[in-house]
């Protein structure tokens, strides 16, 4: 009973969030849309999804690991500076790195310099991200998702704020970014109020540093090819198909990117019981498959809600009435997803970590192939329907291993 009252207790505060979260993005969505067209909501796209690929490096999948770790305020200062380096590394790589993106003003494929103006500015957020990632591990080692909650939140409704003054305004799109660095630096003031830590400027222990990073190794790549698996078909979109593509791609995904977070709520909750039953005796394969069941359930069950509420998103705007389309076809890998999102958190749990590592490079190789040969021809459709295939692939190899390792 006291496992379900934290479960529903935890996931309730992270489903809030994420609605809370998701209708302000749909707020967002819909004064984009309306002031910028098709056109601008293409080239804020192109900025979002360029520099969620660069997140990685400041999760690192570390708080994983330091779940596992004894509680200390010590390990805590190591996690957030050990982040915050690394904040800085990318941000000067991404200095380079944006300057050599290549851009065809003919067919609008690649970046643009507002694109390109907006990925630096945006990479801003780098820093922030690596306080709220760090915070959120402390938030999970006590369970009080509560907080999180509360510091997402405001940091959502202070970016609303500002892209709803930056519209009344006439503001250029750049203005846009602008309102979501805002939002982050509110979101990790707010979470370094809660944790409640005293903080002390200095740079973290090697020792932490070294162990963290081997540790994380695993986990790093996992999340890195992880992360590619879900974002390659937006930058191969951007690479091989006109700018309005990637927008209706990437507006439908904005859905699908909710649906997805769901099982991961819930398996955030449940990690730290996973880690107690693994530590107890080993979890029983019974249980696996329980886990496994009900996830792949909740997912059929969202399925027929949201393959006929679908036409829906169009009333946004009718530019995105094409959005329908690659909507439902993600839809229906969603049980799928559910299923794969549980038992990624089982491997970890058994510390099995670099055997999704090589899952997951394999899947992410056939994804590539398949986005190059047939993104030119069916452009997003081909994204969608690539999308669900590859994570089948996945799901069946992890049930196989799983039950014969």
């Amino acid at each position: 009973m006291k496992l379900f009252k934290s479960l529903v207790a935890n996931t309730s505060s992270q489903l809030i969030l994420r609605i809370i979260s998701s209708a302000t993005g749909f707020f967002i969505t819909l004064l984009v849309a309306r002031h910028f067209g098709l056109a601008g909501y293409s080239d804020l796209a192109k900025i979002t999804a360029f520099v969620g690929l660069f997140y990685l490096g400041i999760d690192l999948g570390a708080n994983a690991v330091f779940l596992q770790l004894e509680k200390s305020n010590h390990n805590f200062h190591n996690l957030l500076f050990f982040r915050l380096l690394f904040a800085l590394v990318l941000f000067c790589v991404m200095c380079v790195v944006v300057f050599v993106l290549p851009y065809d003003q003919t067919t609008t494929t690649g970046y643009s310099l507002v694109v390109k103006l907006g990925i630096l500015f945006f990479s801003l957020t780098f820093f922030t991200k690596a306080i709220i990632y760090s915070t959120s591990a402390v938030f999970q080692q006590n369970l009080v998702y509560k907080n999180a909650a509360k510091a997402g939140i405001l940091g959502s409704l202070i970016t609303l704020g500002v892209v709803g003054v930056t519209v009344a305004l006439n503001m250029p799109l750049l203005w846009i970014i602008g309102a979501y660095v805002a939002g982050s630096v509110f979101e990790s003031a707010a979470s370094v109020y809660l944790v409640r830590y005293k903080f002390s400027f200095s740079l973290p222990s090697f020792t932490f540093v070294k162990n963290l990073f081997f540790l994380t190794l695993p986990i790093t790549i996992l999340l890195f090819l992880n992360l590619l698996y879900f974002r390659v078909d937006m930058i191969l979109l951007t690479f091989f198909q006109k700018s309005s593509a990637v927008g209706i791609y990437d507006y439908a995904y904005k859905y699908y990117d909710f649906l997805i977070a769901l099982p991961l709520f819930l398996s955030n909750s449940l990690y730290p019981h996973l880690l107690q039953q693994e530590k107890n005796f080993r979890i029983q394969r019974k249980n696996i498959s329980l886990y496994t069941l009900l996830f792949f359930c909740l997912g059929v069950v969202l399925v027929p809600f949201v393959w006929f509420g679908a036409p829906l998103i169009a009333l946004v705007k009718t530019e995105f009435s094409a959005s329908v389309v690659p909507l439902r076809l993600l839809t229906l890998s969603l049980p799928i997803f559910f299923a794969t999102n549980i038992l990624q958190w089982i491997f970890i749990t058994k510390k099995k970590q670099t055997i999704l590592v090589g899952v997951y490079a394999v899947s992410l190789v056939l994804n590539i192939v398949l986005n190059i040969i047939l993104i030119p021809t069916y452009s997003y459709v081909a994204s969608a329907v690539i999308t669900g295939f590859s994570e089948l692939l996945i799901l069946l190899i992890m049930i196989i291993l799983l039950f014969t390792l």
